[in-house]
């Protein structure tokens, strides 16, 4: 299948061969430009890059590590359509997980750092309010949600587990989009970011934990319905 070329601002801020491999392919998974059941081959993710096989191999295995695309001897690569029920129970880990970073920046964050965010998160509030009933916004909400969690790992200083946790957010992105056609921020996660924002900057640990482990199992649970409502369509 024909790939497009990338995009020219990540493009550019990302220096090795097999990282720009790894970052395009992300893009098209979670933004659009690759659905579930496409093909496409080592050679052609090179081609749109101008870079050679190798580091479009080390990207490939990364993604077939992460569950998003599975390799078809003599017919290529192959993106996945993924299993609601494993879906689930991903939700269950990454809503644990992300509450337990949540929490850590309750109780680390600085004055200084809960004034910035919450004039942070005014700022993206109103960005996804302004982004809201338009067509294709997707990349432009997820754009800004991530701008919003990597703000809270930020304050949480745990590096090792906030990476481990980070990991998850693509898994998640890619859930939704190929779910709900495109990243889609609920009126629901929005109640939700409006209860997380002030338990943080209040230093409300608990507050913060339990409205995100909700939040983000409801998201689990929307997600992995509407899976299966595609999968019982004609057409997924």
């Amino acid at each position: 299948m024909y790939l497009p070329p990338p995009d020219a601002r990540p493009e550019a801020a990302t220096g090795l061969r097999h990282d720009r491999a790894f970052a395009y392919l992300t893009s098209l998974l979670l933004d659009g430009g690759l659905e579930p059941g496409d093909v496409f081959s080592t050679d052609a993710v090179g081609k749109a890059l101008a870079i050679s096989r190798a580091p479009v191999t080390d990207a490939v295995k990364r993604l077939v590590r992460d569950g998003f695309i599975a390799v078809i001897p003599q017919v290529g690569c192959k993106v996945r359509f993924p299993a609601p029920e494993e879906v689930e129970d991903f939700y269950r880990l990454f809503a644990r997980s992300e509450g337990v970073i949540t929490g850590l920046a309750a109780e680390r964050r600085t004055a200084e750092q809960a004034s910035r965010f919450g004039a942070l998160v005014s700022g993206i509030d109103a960005e996804q309010d302004a982004c809201r009933g338009l067509s294709s916004a997707g990349p432009r909400l997820r754009a800004l949600n991530r701008r919003r969690y990597e703000a809270i790992h930020a304050m949480a200083g745990a590096r090792i587990a906030g990476e481990l946790v980070a990991n998850m957010w693509d898994r998640s992105d890619f859930y939704i989009r190929v779910a709900f056609g495109q990243f889609a921020y609920s009126r629901d996660a929005h109640a939700s970011n409006q209860q997380i924002a002030p338990a943080i900057i209040a230093g409300d640990t608990d507050t913060a934990v339990r409205v995100t482990e909700a939040y983000l199992m409801q998201a689990g649970t929307r997600t992995a319905s509407e899976l299966r409502r595609r999968l019982d369509s004609p057409d997924p």
